[in-house]
């Protein structure tokens, strides 16, 4: 069974922490998470447009989005998870289990076995988050998912991936990326924070900031200019919070969106790579950031995340 083929489940879920640990799972057991929001930011009308083979609900009995789904949902209504027990806890992993057998039962296996279960991240200290910012344009999925996959999802590092691309794509993101790989993709959610091995999908419609502790902040306006995301306050955004541990690798796209933030960057002292011409699908952008001299190094996907990878490795050692 192919990722493409893998059954679909819809998550209506009360509680910030709860709602990830349970988007991870069901990810990391293989099944494609197609819907996931809070009940509380949900209309009724929403729910018609979802296609999927399973709901699952963790929320009061007594919302309207509740009984609908029970009496007019065309699949299977699964309510409630179990209490989750925290990711150090023994009983996390039973929980996992039990969970599983309950999917397995109702969707059948999923297509990849659950040894790339992803546990809910203990939180690090804002100091100690090394957070790069992936840059892209047209050509950008295909280089960006090519060098996640070359990347250990175990690398002491986190992304935001800033794609320029139709809002009606925003969501699809995750999945399209998240094939053959452990990293733990998703989209924006308020209040959450950034964790190592998260790749951080950049909203369209919405201006991201974060806050003095690390925490996703949704703006009300939308990304200033043209670009949507714009790379140059996001870039100017992950300086202000986490440097001096955070960088930018520049892939395939149009335009020269994010070349002066890149400039501001490498003034600091920060890396800027940028992909090579001829492994881009279209090399306008990170061809713009090479030009304009901030580039300190470029390579294919694969030999960009082969280098970070030593990157990582060189300042572990050097904190050590």
């Amino acid at each position: 069974m192919t990722d493409a083929q893998a059954p679909t489940i819809a998550l209506l879920v009360s509680g910030e922490r709860g709602r990830r640990t349970l988007a991870r799972t069901i990810q990391g057991f293989g099944y494609r998470l197609v819907f996931d929001a809070a009940p509380e930011r949900v209309q009724l009308s929403e729910l018609t447009d979802v296609v999927a083979d399973l709901w699952l609900l963790d929320m009061p009995d007594e919302s309207a989005l509740v009984d609908w789904l029970l009496e007019s949902s065309p699949v299977p209504v699964l309510l409630g998870s179990g209490e989750i027990p925290p990711p150090e806890d023994e009983d996390h992993v039973r929980w996992q289990r039990r969970l599983l057998h309950k999917l397995s039962t109702l969707l059948g296996k999923p297509p990849q076995a659950p040894g790339i279960l992803r546990p809910e991240p203990r939180p690090l200290p804002l100091s100690r988050r090394c957070v790069w910012l992936l840059g892209a344009s047209l050509g950008g999925p295909a280089a960006v998912k090519q060098f996640l996959d070359a990347l250990p999802a175990q690398a002491p590092v986190a992304f935001v991936y800033a794609q320029h691309i139709d809002a009606g794509f925003e969501s699809q993101l995750p999945h399209i990326l998240g094939r053959q790989n452990a990293w733990r993709i998703r989209n924006c959610t308020e209040g959450s924070q950034l964790q190592h091995g998260d790749v951080l999908v950049a909203p369209i419609g919405r201006a991201l900031r974060f806050g003095a502790d690390g925490q996703i902040q949704l703006q009300d306006q939308p990304w200033p200019g043209a670009y949507q995301p714009a790379i140059e306050p996001l870039l100017d955004e992950l300086a202000r919070v986490f440097a001096p541990d955070c960088g930018a690798i520049i892939f395939s796209g149009m335009g020269e969106d994010g070349v002066a933030a890149c400039g501001r960057l490498r003034r600091q002292g920060m890396e800027v790579w940028t992909q090579s011409a001829a492994s881009a699908a279209c090399a306008t952008m990170p061809e713009a950031v090479r030009t304009a001299g901030f580039s300190t190094r470029e390579g294919t996907p694969d030999e960009l995340a082969a280098a970070l990878q030593q990157w990582l490795e060189q300042e572990r050692a050097a904190d050590a």
